[in-house]
C-alpha cells in the first residue's frame, strides 16, 4: 500500500510539474502575439521582428541542427521546404504583417484556432485519415468562429470600408498563416526530427533567408537602416526576449516537457486557451476592448479546439 502510495504522490508531483510547464508555454505564446502586435504599432518592420525571432535559436541551437544532420540530409526535400514555409521566414512575415490589420484577439485565435481545421482537410484528402464525431463537432464549431470573426470585419452598408476591409485582409492573412502552420505540422510529422534540432534548422536558414532579402532589397529593415545609437533599445530587448528567447527557445522546452508529462492530447487541449490568455493581456496591456461578436467568435474557435483535440473522447474512454 505504501509502495502504491509513493507511485501516486510521484504521478501528481509529475502531473503539477507539467501544469506549470503548460501554463509557461501558455503566456510565452500569448506574448508571442502581444509582440507581433506591439511591432506592428512601432515604427519596427517585419523584418525586424523576423531578424529578432531567429537570431537567438539561430545561435543557440545550432549545436542540436549540427548533431542531427545525418537525420536531416535524409529528410526528402520537399517536406524540408515545408517545414521552413509554414514555421520559418514565410510564415513569420505573414504573421506579423496581418497583425498591423487585426487586434491580437482576432490573431491569437485565428492562427492556432483554426489550426486542426486546415491539419485536418489535409490529412482526410492527403491520407485518407477517418474522423471521429468529437473532431467533426470540433471542426464546425471553429469554422462558425471564423465565420464570426470573418463578419466582424463587415458592417452593413459599409462593406466598403477601408478600415473593414483592412481588417478583413488581416483576418485572410491570419488564415494563410494558419494553413502554412498546418503545412509545417504535417511536414514536421512525416520528418520526425528532434524538436530542437528542427527549431535551429529552421532558424539558422530564416537568418539566412532574412539577410539574403534586405540585402537584395525584397525586404526593408528600421534597424538596417537606422544609426545603431538611435535603435529603440526598449522594444529590441523586449521583442527578441519574447520572439527570440520566449517562443524561440524556452517554450520548445516547456511545450515538450508538458506533453511528456500530461500526454500531447491533454497539452494541446490547453493550447486551446492561447487566444484567451492573449486576449486577456491584449486588454490590460493594450488597451484592446473586443466586442460581443469578437467574444463569440473566439469562445466558438477555443471550444472547437478543446473538442476537436480529443480530450473528452480520450477521458470517456479511460472512464469506462
Amino acid at each position: 500500500m505504501q509502495h502504491a502510495g509513493s507511485h501516486k504522490n510521484i504521478a501528481l508531483s509529475a502531473n503539477i510539474k507539467g501544469y506549470f510547464a503548460m501554463l509557461a508555454t501558455l503566456l510565452i505564446w500569448a506574448g508571442f502575439f502581444l509582440s507581433l502586435k506591439g511591432g506592428a504599432n512601432s515604427e519596427l518592420a517585419p523584418a525586424d521582428l523576423a531578424l529578432m525571432r531567429f537570431i537567438v535559436p539561430a545561435i543557440l541551437l545550432t549545436p542540436f541542427a549540427l548533431r542531427a544532420r545525418n537525420e536531416i540530409r535524409a529528410i526528402p526535400m520537399k517536406y524540408l521546404v515545408g517545414m521552413f514555409i509554414g514555421s520559418g521566414l514565410p510564415y513569420l512575415l505573414v504573421a506579423s504583417t496581418a497583425m498591423q490589420y487585426a487586434p491580437v484577439s482576432h490573431g491569437s485565435a485565428l492562427i492556432p484556432g483554426t489550426l486542426p481545421l486546415f491539419v485536418t482537410a489535409i490529412a482526410v484528402c492527403l491520407f485518407n485519415q477517418p474522423l471521429s464525431s468529437h473532431r467533426i463537432i470540433g471542426l464546425i464549431a471553429i469554422s462558425v468562429g471564423t465565420v464570426l470573426f470573418l463578419t466582424t470585419s463587415m458592417n452593413v452598408g459599409e462593406i466598403s470600408s477601408t478600415y473593414d476591409l483592412a481588417q478583413l485582409k488581416g483576418h485572410l492573412l491570419f488564415l494563410a498563416g494558419s494553413f502554412m502552420w498546418a503545412v509545417f505540422t504535417i511536414c514536421a510529422r512525416v520528418a520526425n526530427l528532434n524538436a530542437l534540432a528542427c527549431s535551429g534548422l529552421l532558424a539558422i536558414f530564416s537568418c539566412l533567408g532574412l539577410c539574403v532579402s534586405i540585402s537584395m532589397g525584397w525586404l526593408s529593415s528600421a534597424l538596417v537602416e537606422t544609426p545603431l545609437s538611435l535603435w529603440p533599445w526598449q522594444d529590441v530587448i523586449t521583442h527578441t526576449l519574447l520572439q527570440g528567447v520566449g517562443a524561440g527557445v524556452v517554450s520548445s522546452f516547456t511545450y515538450l516537457y508538458a506533453v511528456k508529462q500530461l500526454g500531447a492530447e491533454q497539452s494541446a487541449a490547453f493550447g486551446s486557451a492561447t487566444p484567451v490568455v492573449a486576449t486577456l493581456l491584449a486588454v490590460l496591456l493594450l488597451n484592446e476592448q473586443p466586442d460581443l461578436m469578437t467574444i463569440f467568435a473566439l469562445a466558438f474557435v477555443c471550444v472547437g479546439s478543446l473538442v476537436a483535440s480529443n480530450i473528452f473522447h480520450k477521458q470517456h474512454r479511460s472512464g469506462s
